[in-house]
């Protein structure tokens, strides 16, 4: 029996990026397989434009769902499906489990000096926003598997708290705007990530300059999510899909 049909399904999306970092695509994973190629018509993704043809028009790499899970695998393409975890670039050698925050890699292009451009699908495994939603019990602040975000409204400055290790987050203005908002909702409702709209964010970020767009909050989010890679914390900016974002913030100090 088939185990997906048992469980289920966890919410999932890729956010595709074109080599310039601008967004291409928001696509919300469904089924048990989904193909991604040069050519839409035979494709549920299609990575274009592709002038110097270089993925494969018919999946150049499928998304395959098993259970809760899903993972990706090269179509036996010629140049290649490559993985982003944190700092390394792997190349995809079999079926490669998914976690929130991979990056799936596709070659699109090749410059004079043979650097590699990729399209980038950004994978997040997003919450389902109809889930009941357990109280917060008390958060120890043991040095042992505490982790968090703490921002300094007066000084600007966001910090990676891990046990007794802290590490300094340099963020650009739009994001200090966007973190500043999140740290203030949280604070409200007493320490609790909460549920920031999407509207509420853009509101945040930018107030009433026109122009902006969804877009460019998602890829702000994203530049978030890439600054705390490194120390494998993406995980604390929380996409509840189609809704918003919540931010898991430390607890606040009791007097």
């Amino acid at each position: 029996m088939d185990r997906s049909a048992l469980e289920p399904e966890r919410g999932a999306e890729v956010v595709v990026f074109a080599p310039d970092g601008s967004e291409l695509a928001n696509v919300a994973l469904s089924g048990n397989r989904m193909t991604v190629g040069r050519l839409p018509d035979v494709n549920d993704i299609a990575l274009q434009p592709d002038p110097e043809l270089l993925v494969t028009r018919g999946a150049h790499l499928t998304l395959e769902r098993d259970g809760a899970r899903w993972f990706v695998l090269d179509g036996g393409s010629v140049n290649g499906t490559f993985l982003r975890r944190g700092k390394e670039l792997q190349r995809v050698t079999g079926r490669t489990p998914l976690h929130d925050g991979d990056a799936i890699c596709v070659v699109a292009s090749i410059t004079e000096t043979d650097e590699r451009r990729f399209f980038e699908l950004a994978f997040r495994a997003t919450e389902d926003s109809q889930a009941t939603r357990p109280v917060p019990e008390a958060i120890s602040l043991s040095a042992e598997a505490h982790e968090c975000l703490s921002y300094d409204l007066d000084e600007a400055r966001l910090v990676l708290v891990r046990g007794d290790e802290k590490h300094e987050i340099e963020i650009r203005a739009q994001a200090h705007l966007l973190v500043r908002y999140m740290v203030e909702r949280n604070a409200a409702i007493g320490g609790s990530p909460a549920l920031c709209t999407h509207d509420e964010l853009m509101q945040a970020v930018w107030a009433d300059e026109p122009l902006h767009t969804r877009v460019e909050l998602t890829k702000l989010v994203w530049e978030l999510r890439k600054k705390l890679e490194p120390f494998n914390a993406e995980h604390l900016i929380e996409n509840a899909r189609r809704l918003g974002y919540r931010l898991r913030t430390c607890p606040p100090t009791r007097d």
